[in-house]
């Protein structure tokens, strides 16, 4: 018979005969013997018996007391998982650090990301700049399809000129299309770029389109109502006449990071010399404070506000 299967058949043997039960690994009696999981001569002693309440989720992440069958908890360094929890994810340390971090085409699902993490960013701390980290194809993909609407990225900095801190922007691998636009949309003299990143506009485009000739020509009039807005942001950013704009945007055109520098798009390439800082948080502390916050104060030995 092989391992992998049970044989229902078979009599149990005596409880004294096998080193584990048969539930704690879900094994037939005849696949323990198999694996070597019966008293034998190479046995001699019984192995410690493995509870289900040792196997739960709490006794790696909480930091229960290590015994011989429970593994050895991780801990991450100090300043990065608070004691009693589960390591915080990279995405909410990057927002802690007020970073806005668009990795992806900009989507519905990653247009509601970015507008919920600014719309805290501005809650939390209105006098602290953002940082928007780029590295995106806009609402297109690199083949030119479309994947989103073009009001993902007004959306985007629509909300960016709502708030109140200020947006300082960064591209690192790529900003296409829209993306370049969100770019461009920081603060003038904060808007930067990697030395080995690559910016491209690129005109707002539809996928082919079926259908009567009345609804093409009115996705025509939208495709040319966001190519001129596309035109309207660009020029604003830059400092470029609108014409100009308009002629260099109607087909792909790929800048260099010093090119970008010299067309507007952005203000300075940052060099591995460059110090960047980012607020280092002490979570540790801020957890013995909220711990020693919320115990409750006694006095005489009683609780304090309890019933007498």
């Amino acid at each position: 018979m092989g391992i992998g299967f049970h044989d229902l058949s078979a009599p149990p043997a005596p409880a004294g005969d096998l080193l584990l039960p048969g539930p704690d690994y879900g094994l037939s009696v005849k696949q323990m013997q198999v694996l070597g999981l019966t008293r034998d001569a190479s046995f001699g002693a019984r192995l410690p018996e493995v509870r289900a309440e040792s196997l739960r989720a709490k006794a790696f992440y909480v930091g229960d007391e290590v015994s011989e069958t429970k593994r050895q908890s991780t801990r991450m360094a100090v300043d990065t998982k608070a004691p009693g929890q589960a390591p915080p994810d990279l995405p909410s340390l990057l927002l802690d650090g007020r970073i806005c971090y668009i990795g992806m085409p900009l989507v519905p699902a990653v247009t509601e990301l970015v507008i919920s993490e600014l719309l805290w960013l501005n809650y939390a701390a209105p006098d602290k700049p953002i940082y928007v980290y780029i590295n995106s194809t806009g609402s297109q993909t690199a083949q030119g399809e479309a994947v989103g609407f073009e009001t993902e990225a007004t959306a985007i900095m629509d909300t960016m000129a709502y708030i109140r801190p200020e947006i300082y922007t960064l591209v690192i691998g790529q900003a296409f299309g829209n993306a370049a636009m969100i770019l461009a949309s920081g603060k003038k003299g904060q808007r930067y770029a990697l030395p080995n990143a690559r910016i491209m506009t690129a005109p707002p485009r539809l996928n082919r389109s079926f259908g009567s000739v009345s609804n093409v020509m009115i996705k025509a009039n939208e495709l040319e109502q966001s190519t001129q807005t596309y035109v309207d942001f660009m020029s604003r950013f830059t400092g470029r006449d609108k014409e100009e704009v308009r002629t260099d945007v109607g087909r792909n055109r790929y800048f260099t990071p010093e090119e970008a520098v010299q067309y507007g798009i952005i203000d300075k390439v940052m060099q591995p010399s460059d110090a960047v800082v980012i607020e280092r948080r002490d979570y540790e502390g801020q957890l013995r404070a909220s711990q020693a916050q919320n115990r409750p104060r006694s006095s005489g030995g009683t609780l304090a506000g309890a019933d007498m």
